[in-house]
This record gives structure tokens, sequence and C-alpha cells, in this order.
């Protein structure tokens, strides 16, 4: 009898001892809709960018589609306070029913917060030359245009995703064109791209050195990461094989390396870790309960690094700088919504961010959500 006792109690021991710790959970906030033939959707629909936690606390989150009074709108800036209180600050409407949108039509190519702690954006259509605006949204909804995309001859300055820089300017990439954009929104060129030696260019990250680094394409299928100057100096730091690119953003983390994921799976691919001259490792290969091939990254306040994925109906995972798994968790459509899109963590060690569909919404259409996942970290 004591010797079954004894093997009992080691037999515990050892499965506490692997056990593996809770996935932290995620819930809904609150959701997008549509009424029951879609002839209202008044929130706006489907949400594509990580939300931005101004000093209220309350999360901003931009829509691609319809608003307020009209199923016809350009898409809304959404307010939300973590608890789920809504409210739209802003709805891109057009001059008519079926009309333009002079001030710019679905806002999900970049948002970004400026020095001055109001809202920038860029939308992806409308505006004077339909090909976008540049824009300027306080938080009591007071709206301006600052910029329209495609003002100058051939279209070198086409809409792309912005980041606030150290200099308080907002940078961004197009295809071809690095630019920078002012506050008061005037334009100018960082760098063109040699579409034959340099490819086309994605979003871009900031490093402590002052450089942008981002990831792009060349020779039709080879991704690449590149650096360029503020002045404009640009050079092919990595160039991936064949039919392999970056699915992420890039960030840098505490270390000073550069990280990313690839697109794909299996030997190869994965998270990596790159310097700041150019030598790159993976130092993890995605599983099926991470959601294989990732689509964002950051470094949150644990120090690891925290991801989403959009594997079958989306994925959350945690990585240490070192490459081991921390934690993962899957997305619910009915529940959470699912495939999610973008995240932050809050100022509560919590991770919030914006899925494109689904949802928990008792007698409506769900367009997506804005969901929590409970990590409950330090800050």
């Amino acid at each position: 009898m004591k010797a079954t006792i004894r093997l009992l109690f080691v037999s515990v021991v050892a499965t506490a001892s692997f056990a593996q710790p809770t996935s932290p959970a995620i819930s809904q906030v609150t959701f997008f809709f549509c009424n029951s033939n879609f002839t209202s959707c008044p929130l706006g629909i489907d949400p594509e960018l990580s939300p931005i936690q101004l000093s209220d606390g309350n999360l901003y989150v931009p829509t691609t589609w319809a608003g307020q009074g009209n199923p016809n709108a350009g898409g809304t800036i959404f307010r939300t306070s973590i608890h789920g209180q809504d409210l739209v600050i802003h709805t891109f409407q057009p001059v008519t029913p079926h009309g333009g949108f002079p001030n710019g039509e679905n806002p999900i190519v970049g948002f970004a917060q400026g020095t001055d702690g109001n809202l920038y954006g860029v939308t992806e259509s409308g505006g004077a030359n339909n090909d976008g605006v540049f824009y300027k949204l306080a938080r009591n909804g007071s709206f301006q245009v600052l910029y329209n995309f495609c003002s100058q001859s051939g279209c070198p300055d086409g809409a792309g995703p912005i980041i606030l820089a150290s200099d308080g300017n907002f940078y961004g990439a197009e295809f071809h064109t690095i630019f920078r954009l002012s506050p008061q929104g005037n334009w100018s060129l960082v760098h063109a791209l040699d579409p034959d030696t340099e490819g086309f260019a994605g979003n871009l990250t900031q490093a402590s050195d002052g450089n942008f680094y981002g990831a792009g394409s060349v020779g039709g299928g080879r991704g690449t990461i590149f650096r360029v100057t503020p002045s404009g100096q640009f050079t092919i730091l990595y160039e991936f094989q064949q039919g392999l690119g970056v699915s992420t953003n890039l960030l840098q983390a505490s270390d000073g390396n550069i990280y990313g994921a690839t697109s794909g799976s299996g030997s190869g691919t994965g998270i990596f870790r790159m310097s700041l001259s150019g030598n790159l490792e993976i130092i993890h290969e995605m599983t099926g309960d991470e959601g294989y091939s990732p689509l964002q990254l950051l470094q949150a306040s644990d120090g690891n690094l925290w991801g989403l994925s959009n594997f079958r109906s989306g994925y959350f995972f945690a990585v240490s700088l070192t490459g081991e798994s921390v934690t993962s968790g899957a997305f619910t459509c009915a529940v959470t919504g699912c495939a999610p899109t973008g995240m932050i963590e809050g100022r509560d060690g919590n991770f919030y961010g914006v899925a494109e569909m689904g949802g928990n919404a008792p007698g409506l259409n769900p367009e997506g959500t804005v969901f929590k996942i409970a990590a409950g970290l330090s800050r």
C-alpha cells in the first residue's frame, strides 16, 4: 500500500512539473454588426488595423466600410473603452448616397498617433484623385484632410502605411517610393526604388540608429529586408530564397536586434532575428497550435514576442527572444471573432486587438470584434 501511495505521489508531482501554463483567455470587448437586411451598419464593419490607445484610456479603431446613418459610407473611426462603451467619432461619408468621397474612403492603409496626441491616418481611396488621403483626427471628432495622394504627375506619391518617426514626421512606403509626410501634410520623397535592383518596399520601422528598416521583394518573388536612412540612402541587407518573404511587420526588440517572421511553414521558416548589419537566423519554427505563418509581432512588457496568425479562425502566440514557445491560444468565430488582424498591449497589461470577421451579435449580422487577451502582464 505504501509503495502504491509513493508511486501515485511521484506521478502527480511529475505531471505537475511538466504541466503547461494556462493559455490566457480571449474575450469579446465589443462587436461590429449590420442589421438583418444589411441596411444599417452604424459602427462600421471589417476592422483591419491595430487599435491605438490614447491617454484617455480608450481604444480607437478604423473600420473598412459603412458607418453612421449610411450603409454605403466608406468606414469609420470608432472609439471604445476597454469595457465596451462604443462611440463613432468620424464617418467617411460620400457627398451623395452614390457619389464620391472627397474626405477619403476606407481608412485601412495607415493609422498612427502624432506627437500632438491627435490621430493621423491614410485611406485606401477617395479624396481629390480617388487615390486616398492623409488626414488628421482629434479625439473630439474634428477632422481635416492634410494631403491628397497622387497629386503629383505620374503618382509617385501614392498612399502607403505610415509610422511616426523620432523627428515628429510620418514615414511610409508605397511600392517603389519611400516618403515623408509632415504633420501639416507636406509630402516629400525620401527614396525612389529602382524596380530592377531594389524591388518594392513595404511597412517601415525606425530603429535606435535612426534608420528605417522594412521588408519588400525583388526579382519577382524573393523577399528582402532593407535599410533606408532619413536622407534616402537605401541598402538591401538580406534576400530570402525565391517564394519566401516577410509576413509580419518588423520590430526592434530590447536586445537591439530586428525581429520578424516569414511566410509559409516548415524548416527554414518562422520567426527570425536579424542584426542591424543584416545577419539573419530563424529562432523559432511556427507550429499549428501557434497558427503557422504569423501576420503581426510586438514585444510586450514581459520581454517576449507576442503575435497573431489568421490560420483557421486565428491564433495568438508568445515566443521568447531565444525562440522558446511561451503560450498560444485559438480564436472562435462565434465567441471572440475570427481572422484577427492586429493588436496592442494595453496599459493594464492585457492585449486588445481587432478581428475582421465573426463575433457574438445576437439577432444581428456580426462583422468583426474588438477582442481582449487576458495576459495580465505586469507593467
